[in-house]
């Protein structure tokens, strides 16, 4: 009877923006094995980026496959089990000397033969130059928007991104909630009659301030940390700068902002 570990993961991080939630994934897998007549042996799962060695239940995982030599494992595709070459050998390696029996996918079966092999390393091979791919673009787009002026990245504490605008090309707003707030601490701080503890007690007890939402944080109390980091951000002033590395002649140069947000 073949017996198998399932394995699913989905990033936090925006490679795996795409991915099938884990929950998802587990129910495929199963209903896969049910239909393959696979014997399920333990589900691992992890919300983890692959794109560097190190995971926790993966290695928990490859533990327990070599003190039971012979599971396979079931995972919904190859990215999932990794997206770094040095796992991806532990893995390559693991078939290759009967650790594991074979992988599979609901899609193809991977088993300890040269063209197997073969096309297995082809696709651990297509999962990392994703995320080179996707780490190059990001950090060109990022390089872009400085070159033209604007902050890259999210607007810091009391500004917005206007969703006005295409991705890469947002101007930086107020935030017309939270500026206000934060223009009176600033101000409070330059009087000198506050610390920085009373003046975050004054914002979170008595003004009710709380950090903008996003998709998986915000919402709560502001943090000393913030405090004091916005009140070092270059974006308080009526315009920046910001220096940037050029790859084609390795120099970097300070560029002036086009940001016309007044902070007053």
């Amino acid at each position: 009877m073949s017996t198998y570990f399932i394995y699913a993961r989905k990033s936090t991080e925006s490679e795996d923006r795409q991915a099938l939630s884990i929950d998802a994934q587990v129910k495929e897998l199963t209903d896969h094995a049910r239909k393959e007549k696979l014997t399920i042996v333990k589900t691992f799962a992890e919300s983890k980026s692959a794109k560097r060695s190190g995971r926790p239940v993966f290695n928990a995982m490859l533990k327990e496959l070599k003190r039971y030599k012979g599971n396979g494992i079931l995972c919904w595709k190859l990215d999932r089990l990794t997206r770094n070459l040095a796992d991806a050998a532990l893995v390559s390696e693991a078939l290759e000397d009967g650790t594991i029996q074979d992988i599979r996918t609901p899609a193809q079966t991977f088993r300890n033969t040269s063209m197997d092999r073969f096309m297995s390393g082809l696709d651990f091979l297509v999962a990392r130059k994703y995320i080179d791919d996707l780490s190059e673009n990001v950090k060109r787009g990022l390089r872009a928007k400085v070159q033209q002026g604007w902050m890259p990245g999210r607007a810091p504490l009391g500004y917005l991104n206007d969703d006005n605008h295409e991705k890469g090309e947002k101007k930086i707003v107020k935030d017309p909630d939270r500026f206000p707030l934060m223009r009176k601490m600033w101000d409070m701080m330059l009087t000198g009659n506050y610390s920085v503890s009373q003046i975050l007690k004054i914002a979170n007890e008595q003004w009710g301030f709380k950090t903008r939402t996003t998709k998986r944080l915000g919402g709560k109390p502001l943090s000393r940390s913030s405090l004091l980091k916005y009140s070092l951000t270059l974006s308080i002033t009526e315009r920046w700068c910001m220096a940037v590395k050029f790859t084609q002649d390795n120099t970097s140069r300070w560029l002036p902002g086009r940001n016309s947000t007044k902070f007053r």
